[in-house]
């Protein structure tokens, strides 16, 4: 039975590092959606069900094109998210 005991703490180990990989992991800075250049939906990793957001910032001089990872249930993401898409759309149609 020891053996058994063992197999179930590794599996609650992996569970919980699995967990904690797909969380985003830090609060980023203040994200204008004027500075984000590409916004994807999608899990951190494969085997996450939840999807997180992820913006590439422009290359301004404070983000230098850095990728940041947001939670998709915080209120200032899914803003962030709403006015992005609000805005890209508006640029699509003076660029056409």
């Amino acid at each position: 039975s020891s053996h058994c005991t063992i197999w179930s703490h590794l599996l609650y180990v992996f569970d919980f590092s699995t967990a904690y990989k797909c969380r985003c992991t830090r609060k980023g800075p203040k994200i204008r959606y004027k500075d984000v250049q590409k916004l994807e939906i999608k899990p951190k990793h494969p085997y996450c069900q939840e999807k997180m957001i992820f913006v590439t910032m422009e290359n301004v001089s404070r983000f230098k094109g850095q990728e940041y990872c947001l939670h998709p249930k915080l209120q200032s993401t899914k803003n962030l998210v709403k006015w992005f898409r609000i805005w890209k759309d508006k640029h699509r149609v003076y660029e056409a």
